[in-house]
Order: structure tokens, then C-alpha cells, then sequence
């Protein structure tokens, strides 16, 4: 069993708030209330959803356990009448709440994180990951320098025909944050300020007309109805405690999926938002194991449908499975 498209739209309005089948109707009169039960049902089996009260009139809450790590359809994904979803505070809370242990077995629960000796990454290592993370990362934003042209501008200086100053910039900017990462492995250990993560942020939009720090307006993700926080003071606060959940695993793995993850939900910055969460979850990696990632075999399509996953279900298994792909 798993969901289907009743239960996706009733999964929604519970992180939106809902508690009851009633409260559900009123946000969705085109789905009677039989069929509202039904997808309550439906939920409470797959373990997404805790049930509790008189048969007559329960109440229904997330399961935040089951839900980080489920597997959302993309046919779900891809529905363009699915309701609006919002940033989720019970998420957060729950994140907060839940032990550093419980969060790293919750994670490698529907497969085995990668076990990976800390090792000191090598000047070959280190080269070869700086091209290639920059060209997939830039790429991933719709920059169109090949591989072999982000190799000669990183290890040559020579700028490829036929391709934007906007373009050879984001690719150098890239290749400077992961040199601000080799310089200051300390600032990603252990807690991680914000200040540090603004400093990334201030690398990766250098000189191309991105605004540094909170955003003060409303932004929306392309290609979803996930509507993040507009308020400067709630972000910034949020910001506080989303590095304070990315600081307390000491399991590299766990620290660097959530800055992944979290990085991106709350889209603190005005844009820049998922090439910082890729640059801070690899400074995780590189500064506590010696090893990063490139996402080099991952297709555009395959992560934008995973961040979906995050921004609409609060589910992080598809960031999970491409990570541990990247690093097995």
C-alpha cells in the first residue's frame, strides 16, 4: 500500500494543521467525507498518521518518524492540483525535539548509511571535486558550461566561447566557496553559525545580482506549491534553530543531510538557497571525513522532484537515497 491521491491531498492539510475529518472537509468540499475517512485510514495503516480519541470523532496527528522517510509517488509530485503546503513548524519542532541517536537510525532505517573513514582528501581529490561539483552544481541552475569548460576555467582561467559573464561567474564562485570550506574546515564540525552559512551564501552569489542575507519578500519555488516563511524576523529565528538541529548529530552523514534538507526549506535567502544547502552539506563532509559529493550522476529532474518531496511532504528519503548513492 502506499498513496495515493486522496490521501496525498488529506496528508497535506494535516501538516497544514488539520486534526479531524471535518476540519479536512472545509478545505476540501470536493472530496466527500467518506472518502476524507477512507485516506484517514489509508494514512493511519502506512503508520503516517497517529489516531487517538472516540471512534465517533478521532483526531488525527503526523507521524513524523514514518513520514521523514517515506516514498512519495512522483505521479503525486507531479499533480498540479495538489493543495498549497506550508512551512511546516511541526516539522521543525519535531527535528528539535528528537535525539541526535533516534534522528541517525530514523534516517538509515530504509537502507544503511554508507560507513566512510575519515581520510585527509588529497590535492588530486580535492581538484577533481571542485570541477566537478561546480559544473554539476551551476548546471543544476541552468548554466550551460560542459564539464571540460569548467575544467579549463578552474585550472586554466580560460573562459569558454560562447558563454555568459554570468555563467563563468557562478562557475567561480563554486570553485571559491569550496576553497572558504579547505581553509575553515573548524566552522563545519561542529555547531554551524549563521554567520558562517551567510558567508557561504555571500561566496555563492558574489557578482550576480543576488541580495545577501534574510530576505525582507515573499518567494516562491518553481514548479511547486510549497509556500516558505515571509517574514524577516520568523526566518531569521528559524535560521537559529535549523543550524541548531544541523549541529547536534555527530554522525557526518546525518549532519550533512539535513543541511541539504533544511538549507533549502526554509529558504532563508532571497535565491541561492539549494546551491548553499549543497555547499554546507559538502563542507560537513569534507571537513569531518575528508570526502565530498558532486551529484554528477544526478539528473536535474531526479533532485528537483526529491526537494519536492521536502518542501511539500516533509519527506527526506529521496535527498537521503541520492546522497548515499553519491557517497557509497
Amino acid at each position: 500500500m502506499q498513496l495515493n491521491k486522496n490521501s496525498s491531498y488529506v496528508l497535506l492539510y494535516l501538516l497544514r494543521g488539520a486534526v479531524s475529518a471535518a476540519e479536512v472537509n472545509k478545505h476540501t468540499p470536493e472530496i466527500d467525507i467518506r472518502s476524507i475517512q477512507r485516506a484517514l485510514g489509508r494514512l493511519t495503516e502506512l503508520w503516517l498518521v497517529d489516531r487517538r480519541g472516540p471512534v465517533n470523532n478521532p483526531m488525527y496527528s503526523i507521524n513524523y518518524e514514518v513520514l521523514l522517510t517515506a516514498n512519495v509517488p512522483g505521479k503525486l509530485l507531479e499533480d498540479e492540483n495538489r493543495p498549497e503546503s506550508r512551512f511546516n513548524h511541526g516539522l521543525i519542532d519535531w527535528l528539535a525535539q528528537t535525539s541526535p541517536e533516534k534522528l541517525r537510525q530514523t534516517i538509515s532505517r530504509s537502507a544503511a548509511t554508507p560507513k566512510i573513514k575519515h581520510s585527509k582528501m588529497s590535492a588530486k581529490g580535492l581538484a577533481y571535486l571542485t570541477v566537478e561539483l561546480s559544473w554539476k552544481s551551476s548546471a543544476l541552475e541552468g548554466n550551460t558550461y560542459t564539464l571540460l569548460d569548467t575544467q579549463l576555467l578552474i585550472t586554466e582561467g580560460i573562459k569558454a566561447k560562447n558563454r555568459t559573464a554570468f555563467e563563468t561567474q557562478m562557475i567561480l564562485n563554486h570553485k571559491n566557496a569550496i576553497g572558504f570550506i579547505v581553509e575553515h574546515p573548524e566552522l563545519f564540525t561542529d555547531q554551524i553559525t549563521f554567520a558562517t552559512v551567510e558567508e557561504l551564501h555571500k561566496i555563492i552569489g558574489d557578482n550576480l545580482g543576488i541580495a545577501k542575507g534574510v530576505r525582507k519578500k515573499l518567494v516562491r519555488v518553481s514548479a511547486s506549491n510549497y509556500v516558505p516563511l515571509a517574514n524577516p524576523h520568523q526566518l531569521r529565528e528559524n535560521a537559529n534553530r535549523i543550524l541548531g538541529i544541523v549541529g547536534r548529530p555527530t554522525d557526518p552523514f546525518t549532519k550533512s543531510l539535513l543541511a541539504l534538507s533544511l538549507i533549502p526549506y526554509l529558504q532563508i535567502f532571497e535565491d541561492g538557497n539549494k546551491r548553499t544547502g549543497r555547499m554546507l552539506a559538502n563542507a560537513v563532509l569534507i571537513s569531518m571525513l575528508g570526502k565530498g559529493f558532486s551529484l554528477r550522476k544526478v539528473s536535474a529532474r531526479e533532485l528537483a522532484l526529491a526537494y519536492l518531496a521536502l518542501y511539500e511532504f516533509n519527506s527526506i528519503e529521496p535527498l537521503s537515497k541520492i546522497l548515499r548513492a553519491e557517497l557509497s
